[in-house]
Parts: C-alpha cells; structure tokens; sequence
C-alpha cells in the first residue's frame, strides 16, 4: 500500500476587512429602521423585535474580532446586506474558480508541481456556485489537469473529508497526486440580518496537494484519516435549486441559514473529539506523541472544549492555535489555513492532528507526522 504524503498547502483571504465595530454598526441601523417601521406590529405581538448587536457580544460569543470578505459595501449597506458579485459571461471563469485559483497556485508552486501532473482535482466546500458542470471541473482544466474531478460539500468539514477521499485512492494506487481545494464564500451564505449569526462568517480559499510518497523529501506523511456522521438539522443552509420552485406556492419564501447555537454547540464538543481519538486508537497515536492540533475554527470556547478532549490537557496557542479573532470562521478552509500557518515550527518526526466538525453533523479527522 502506497503512503501518502501532503506535499503543500495554498490559501487566500479576500484585501477587504470588516471590524466587529463596522459590522455592529451596520447591523443595528438595519435592526432600528425595521423595528420603527413594524413598531405596531410587534406591539401587537403579531412579529418579534430584532434585538441589537454589541462587538462585546460578538467577542464573548465566539472570540472573533474581524473578518476578510469578498465584497466589504454590500454587507455593510443595510439595504441589501449581502456582498455585491458581478454576473459573469459563461465564457469568463466563474468567480468561486477564481478564489480557488489564488489558493491552488501557490500549493503547486511551492510543491514544484506543475497542474498537468495531479491526476485528480476535489472541490471540497459548504456549496459551489453552480450545480453543474462542477467547479472541480473548470479549476481541473484551468491547471491543465487530464484526470478526474468532482465537487463534494460536507459543511466545514468539506476539507478533510477531501482529503480522507484523496489519502484513500492514493494509497490504494487509484492516483498519484490529488488536489483538494476549499473556496469557501461565506458571507454569501450568511444572514447578516439575524443577530446570532450576523457576525460568524468570513470568505477564504485553502487547497491542499496530496501525493504518494515517492522518495521526496519534505512534506507531511498521512498516518491516517477518519469521517464519521451523525444527522442533525440544528445547522443548516436551504439555499438550492428549489427555491424557486417554492416561492411558486410561497412568492415570500426566503431560504437561510439557521442555527440552534446552543444545540449545536453541545452536540459537536461531544462528538468531534470522539471522532479524532477514534483515529488516533485506530493507528496506535496516544494523546500525548501529539504535539498540536489544528481544528476547524467555529468560535473559541468549541477549540477550546474540543482540543482539550482531544489532547487530554488544556489548550494553549502552542498545542491548538487559533486564528478565528482575525478571520471569522470561514467553513471549512479554517482548518486548512490554521495548518498552514502553525506547523512550519514542527520538527520532523512530530505529530499532528487535524479535526473539523460542522453541520451534518459531519465529523473529519487527520492524523500526520512530520518529515
């Protein structure tokens, strides 16, 4: 059986930044404005007060502190509060492709690869922006790759069930080299008009080059991958192709996301850690050979909770850091980002974990060792 081995890692994250502060601002405006203008209606009890926002708020629930967006004016308009994306010809690339892209080049270039030698292309993110043909597809003929593609969402634990799938037909000989990439624009999913989710998300791109050991030197060995689900409608987006369909019965139908946050919260700090230390019993990896753990970045009291269990001691920034304060959560690329920037100090025969965990519930997990 082959070993498999990440080669690199790529990420991007949009120049624009919204503050905790410029998007309070935002959000309490839109919050008066409706509150005054249904005042009798929700004296009468028949529709409920939005309640105002606070960056105290914001930080005390999930420790972020900014994010990075595609498109910063739009969200902040209180009129439209979504990012403002130009429509493109079909001739041009597809504007999520292009996020992709600026993750994907600077894997390959730092692993030397060029695109025509990965054999398969993973679109592993929260939603694509098209049904078909898949986003896996345009980016596979963007990097002049031969091979297979295909899109696969699974919520913000997209990325590493990309690479459990990608670690999987690599050491079964199925491929030599696999890219998997996670171009993940939240902020298009996102409600921005409801306080206990207005402020979670941020857009970025992650993409990781998996391969079979060859002999190179460099890069970090696979010791082993694990996904497991558990259904729960706690935390879901219904943005889809049905939607049309149903405002033909309902014309004021809006799709969004929503979330039990209390629920949610519960459920995945029980779950995810359980996931990881079944991988970590599977190959024989006890807590303490494990010197970080890089995990999904929700809010800071879940990578709190969850690497303790995972590790057996408390969290610190050295053994589970978090970057969250400065990017929001941004799906399933966090986890990804977060291992791109806190591993470079890690010494060859050190080990690492990587979990993320979202809705689903679906649970990924990555065990590796330095080389």
């Amino acid at each position: 059986m082959q070993t498999s081995i990440i080669r690199s890692t790529g990420s991007w994250v949009p120049e624009d930044v919204i503050t905790n502060e410029e998007l309070v601002a935002s959000y309490n405006s839109y919050a008066e404005r409706f509150n005054a203008d249904n005042a009798a209606a929700i004296a009468a009890g028949e529709m409920a007060e939005v309640p105002l926002s606070s960056a105290e708020f914001i930080v005390n629930a999930s420790g972020i502190e900014r994010r990075h967006v595609v498109e910063k004016a739009g969200i902040l308009n209180i009129d439209t509060l979504v990012p403002r994306i130009e429509p493109r010809p079909f001739e041009d690339v597809a504007f999520q492709a292009e996020c992709a892209m600026k993750a994907v080049t600077p894997a390959l270039d730092k692993a030397g690869i060029a695109g025509s030698e990965v054999d398969g292309v993973i679109v592993a993110s929260s939603a694509q922006q098209r049904n078909f043909p898949g986003m896996a597809c345009e980016i596979q003929d963007m990097i002049g790759s031969t091979g297979f593609s295909f899109d696969l969402t699974m919520a913000c634990a997209s990325a590493l069930y990309g690479l459990h799938i990608a670690n999987g037909m690599i050491k079964s000989g199925q491929a030599k080299r696999i890219l998997v990439c996670s171009p993940e624009i939240m902020t298009c999913i996102n409600v921005h008009s409801r306080r206990d989710v207005h402020f979670i998300f941020g857009d970025a791109a992650s993409a990781i080059l998996v391969e079979s050991d060859e002999g190179r030197e460099g890069g970090w060995e696979v010791l082993g991958t694990h996904c497991q689900n558990k259904y729960s409608i706690a935390l879901r987006s219904d943005f889809g192709f049905l939607n049309e369909a149903e405002r033909t019965v309902q014309p004021d139908h809006e799709p969004g996301l929503d979330q039990d946050g209390h629920k949610v919260f519960k459920d995945v700090v029980g779950f995810a850690p359980t996931v990881a230390k079944s991988l970590m019993q599977q190959i024989d990896l006890a807590p303490e050979d494990v010197r970080r753990t890089w995990l999904h970045q929700a809010n800071i009291r879940m990578v709190d909770m969850i690497a303790k269990r995972i590790l057996g001691r408390d969290r610190t920034p050295e053994n589970a850091p978090a970057i969250l304060q400065e990017y929001g959560n941004t799906s399933s690329s966090s986890v990804v980002i977060n291992f791109e920037q806190h591993s470079e100090d890690m010494a060859a025969g050190e080990n690492g974990v990587m979990c993320a965990f979202g809705a689903g519930y679906g649970v990924g997990a990555a065990a590796v060792r330095k080389r």
